[in-house]
């Protein structure tokens, strides 16, 4: 690795995509009952007996691993002030360059904070699509953010516009009526109006048969305790078709909650067409590090499409390196 290491997030347009180094293989002496990893490297997943399997995500990176990540050219220079919140001169760089007219590729352009420590009371907040904050640095000599003071928040927060939305009359039903964890396919009633290419959202209602098998309708009362019920619990799983074959569709990214419906269920799994447009932005992690209270994330995204978080190492926030909020991609 060369010593200067960008860490970026941006955001162009539609899955988030996080940058790893972890190798795929393992020591020859152990391998999983349920993932195994070939001489290759390449993984086979083996269902249980139901046939689940660990769900697949390698085609969940930065426009499914079809585009390499792109590096734009720096156009705003950044350094921490002395002493003091630098939140407000980070804001200050995104606000510049949020201004600015996106290119082609609907780029607006790359702020690099430069080595230093940037303390940050606040939140630093990226309402544009097509803003890339990077640093530099060694894990020694680097871009380090910090997060000051006692109050839990997300340290960036990327904030977009965009919605899903159902298109009329395109609903379907499932119709297997078992749906295993894992799987890239399901019968539907009718394919009638799908194609190739097609967003689509897999609905799973939540229903009382489902809530008392993990018997999250028996939660120990305590002042405040929430029974489960199954309004609360309707899930919407966007997809994208990749394959249809008769009534059955083939899907990009795997079922992650199985849907068992038998014959006649009142509230069967359903699929349906879906549109919307995303319009978020990015932001950075460089190195974070909350010496007094962690965070509830380093940097969440609220209604984006291919964010793109590569690199730096984070300590101490106390839910999560990146949040994702629904409607995302």
């Amino acid at each position: 690795m060369s010593a200067f290491k960008q860490i970026i997030i941006g955001l162009v347009a539609g899955a988030a995509f996080v940058c790893s180094h972890a190798q795929t293989k393992l020591p020859p002496a152990w391998q999983s009952s349920l993932v195994r990893i070939s001489e290759e490297g390449i993984l086979t997943y083996i269902p249980d007996k139901d046939g689940n399997t660990i769900p697949d995500f390698s085609r969940v990176g930065y426009y499914h691993g079809d585009k390499s990540i792109p590096r734009y050219p720096v156009v705003k220079v950044v350094s921490p002030v002395k002493e003091g919140d630098s939140g407000a001169l980070i804001q200050e760089a995104v606000d510049e360059i949020s201004r600015r007219q996106p290119d082609e590729n609907g780029h607006r352009g790359t702020i690099l904070l430069k080595r230093g420590v940037y303390r940050i009371a606040g939140s630093v907040v990226i309402n544009t699509s097509g803003i890339v904050l990077m640093g530099e640095g060694d894990n020694i000599n680097e871009t380090r953010l910090i997060a000051t003071g006692k109050e839990r928040r997300t340290l960036i927060r990327v904030e977009g516009t965009g919605s899903m939305k159902e298109i009329p009359d395109t609903r379907v039903k499932i119709t297997d009526d078992f749906v295993p964890v894992g799987t890239h396919s399901f019968r539907v009633s009718s394919t009638k109006g799908f194609k190739v290419g097609d967003r689509v959202i897999v609905y799973r209602p939540g229903t009382q048969e489902w809530i008392h098998a993990i018997k999250m309708d028996q939660i120990v009362e305590r002042k405040g305790t929430r029974q489960w019920t199954p309004q609360e619990y309707n899930l919407a799983f966007e997809r994208q078709i990749t394959k249809i074959e008769g009534n059955r569709l083939f899907i990009d990214n795997p079922v992650v909650m199985q849907h068992r419906h038998p014959a006649g269920s009142q509230r069967p799994a359903q699929l349906y067409r879906a549109h919307g447009d995303h319009d978020g932005a990015p932001g950075p992690p460089l190195r974070h590090d909350s010496g007094r209270a962690p965070d509830h994330a380093v940097v969440r995204a609220d209604a984006g499409a291919h964010h793109r978080l590569c690199g730096g190492p984070q300590r101490h926030y106390g839910s999560a390196l990146l949040g994702a909020d629904a409607p995302h991609r």
